[in-house]
């Protein structure tokens, strides 16, 4: 059985100004332990602080999370990046976590470490160096790690079509109303005789116009594409290459050599179907090390202005695993909900990670502008990144 139980902890700091003491501790994010002393702690921006946590009643054999609870001082600020640097007492290297998010019950989580018990009781000194800004914090909270049936990779372009009747007339329900217009953009110039031959191709997908595009249905028939990082307008304030890439889907990739970079283009509604909630997704590649791009990068719309600024995540983010045992890794991905921004890993080899969001009107222009910046939040270079495109596909399920 996993057990969520009480925790119990005293904050210090060398700042004389700290309010700190014993904090009321959450077993888990259901029920709120009674018991301990009431009340929050608070930790100012950049000010060291170092906790003792003792956790009681673990279940021997299950891993669980580590995670600060908190909230902001300054609740206008809570949409902006954050991040936390720690460690444990003893050890030389610290970790930066920079994936907070906001729970069901108003308060922001941000995992610290991943462990697996050995025992029912575990002992932590954290060491923390600060937030980049004040908050209140409720306690730590140990969690049972649950399977993430996320980090499955994603489907890319190719549909299997449905099977449908054999007539024409049936098939031709599960077709675009326009869909011969879109048939003969084709750059190869694609053939067909029957209806059903027509869906399939469809499904299966292919280049149109000058090649700079790829047009498929998705396995609910709605329209989707991608354009190549050319087609999509994409630029740089500093150096960057285009590499010739054979076996990639425009045969040419972006490769960036910036802290920023920027798409400008105009989205063709005729590629698009109606009435439907749309993400536009980054296709890309890391480099083989991968450790420069932890941080999150800040996506503006430039046609909303900066309150329109969301955080994704290029790199999936990671959390120390303390306690290894022989053959464990020294990180693991981030144990958290499903959320917009976060990266996956398609079936074609390369990485996507939503990016933009809107919808389709009836009364929508035929070109719908994007104009898009990307910039990381350090001004750290984003050496070696490979950007092929980007793609757009109707969103079913909302993220949080």
């Amino acid at each position: 059985m996993k057990r969520w139980l009480g925790l119990q902890s005293l904050l210090s700091t060398t700042y004389p100004k700290v309010n700190c003491g014993n904090v009321c501790l959450k077993g888990s994010s259901l029920t709120m332990v009674k018991g301990f002393a009431e009340g929050t702690c608070r930790l100012v921006n950049n000010v060291t602080c170092k906790t003792r946590v003792t956790a009681r009643y673990l279940s021997p054999g299950i891993t669980y999370t580590v995670n600060l609870v908190f909230k902001f001082e300054v609740t206008e600020k809570e949409t902006q990046h954050t991040s936390l640097k720690y460690k444990l007492e003893g050890e030389a290297k610290s970790s930066t976590s920079y994936s907070p998010y906001k729970r069901e019950d108003g308060w922001w989580m941000c995992e610290l470490y991943q462990f697996t018990s050995d025992h029912t009781t575990i002992d932590l000194d954290i060491l923390f160096k600060g937030f980049d800004r004040d908050i209140q914090v409720e306690g730590i909270e140990f969690q049972p790690l649950e399977k993430n049936l996320d980090m499955q990779p994603i489907s890319d372009s190719k549909v299997d079509a449905q099977p449908i009747s054999d007539s024409d007339s049936n098939w031709e329900e599960s077709l675009p109303s326009d869909f011969q217009v879109i048939i003969e953009r084709s750059k190869e110039g694609v053939r067909w005789t029957m209806k059903n031959e027509a869906y399939s191709t469809l499904c299966e997908g292919f280049l149109i116009d000058d090649g700079d595009k790829w047009f498929f249905l998705d396995e609910n028939g709605k329209k989707c594409h991608m354009l190549s990082a050319e087609a999509a307008g994409i630029s740089a304030e500093q150096e960057y290459n285009w590499l010739r890439l054979p076996n990639s889907r425009f045969g040419v990739a972006f490769q960036c050599a910036s802290w920023i970079f920027n798409f400008v283009s105009k989205i063709e509604s005729e590629l698009l179907s109606s009435q439907a909630t749309y993400a536009c997704y980054l296709v890309y590649k890391l480099p083989k090390n991968p450790s420069g791009f932890q941080a999150p990068i800040v996506v503006e719309d430039k046609g909303l202005g900066p309150d329109s600024c969301r955080y994704i995540y290029l790199a999936s983010p990671q959390t120390p695993v303390i306690r290894r045992k022989a053959g464990e890794n020294t990180h693991n991905p981030l144990n958290r909900p499903k959320i917009k921004g976060l990266p996956q890993r398609r079936k074609d080899g390369w990485m996507e990670v939503q990016i933009w969001e809107f919808k389709t009107t009836p009364a929508a222009p035929n070109m719908i502008p994007m104009i898009l910046a990307l910039k990381t939040c350090g001004k750290n270079s984003l050496n070696w990144l490979l950007i092929q495109g980007v793609e757009f596909r109707p969103i079913y399920n909302l993220f949080i």
